[in-house]
């Protein structure tokens, strides 16, 4: 095991986080909920599907629930079928992502749109595991920059102009959101605009507001057209 992830992975605030592993083969799901429990200090349970998993847990705030779905067994219908439905827009407050997905499935575009969080393959290393959730966990995306960019570019073709920026956002907050469409994470964009990561998430939650998104590839999206 390498050394950035031999202990509980101290600098991610998995404090008061939930984290679901979903899938239907146990096996895999039980080894996934034990390596997440090596690692973080979250509290780990284990569903079948998403059925069984509570909407509420007492005790644990709105929306710190971290769901990870074993999409290995699901087909890209089982798939689709699952973002239009009910039980998905009940969990839709939650940080969500997929695992153990292969790079042909070609589904990110889609789960994207859908609000899926992050993407851990089936070649990716125990390291780019524990680091995706601590992204994701942190209310980062863990998605590829070339996925991002297909996104952009296909959202940019027939588009047309509304709003000017500059009479939603002030300077500072366009400035952060130049920052965010190069990937910038918000530690980077921390270091970028010499203000704390407290700072950023409260522009963030400001800018989100404002321009009507709920997470940072709508907020991408968002500026590509309008800056």
């Amino acid at each position: 095991m390498g050394k950035s992830i031999a202990s509980k992975c101290s600098g991610c605030p998995y404090r008061g986080r939930h984290i679901y592993v979903v899938g239907a083969i146990r096996f895999e799901r039980e080894l996934m909920a034990d390596f997440i429990g090596a690692h973080t200090a979250a509290k780990r349970m284990q569903a079948d599907t998403l059925e069984g998993i509570p909407e509420s847990d007492q005790g644990v705030p709105l929306g710190q629930k971290l769901i990870l779905i074993d999409s290995q067994t699901l087909q890209q219908d089982d798939l689709h079928q699952l973002f239009h439905s009910l039980l998905w827009s009940t969990h839709s407050h939650n940080l969500i992502a997929l695992y153990n997905v292969a790079h042909t499935d070609n589904i990110e575009k889609e789960a994207l749109r859908h609000g899926v969080r992050g993407f851990m393959y089936r070649d990716d290393s125990t390291k780019d595991l524990i680091n995706g959730i601590c992204a994701i966990n942190s209310g980062e995306l863990w998605v590829s920059r070339n996925i991002i960019s297909e996104c952009l570019q296909e959202s940019y073709v027939g588009t047309e102009l509304s709003e000017p920026a500059d009479s939603l956002l002030s300077d500072r907050e366009v400035e952060l959101l130049r920052v965010l469409t190069t990937g910038g994470s918000n530690d980077l964009i921390a270091d970028k605009m010499c203000i704390s990561p407290h700072t950023v998430k409260t522009h963030l939650h400001n800018i989100f507001n404002k321009i009507n998104v709920t997470n940072r590839l709508q907020a991408v999206l968002w500026a590509k057209d309008h800056l």
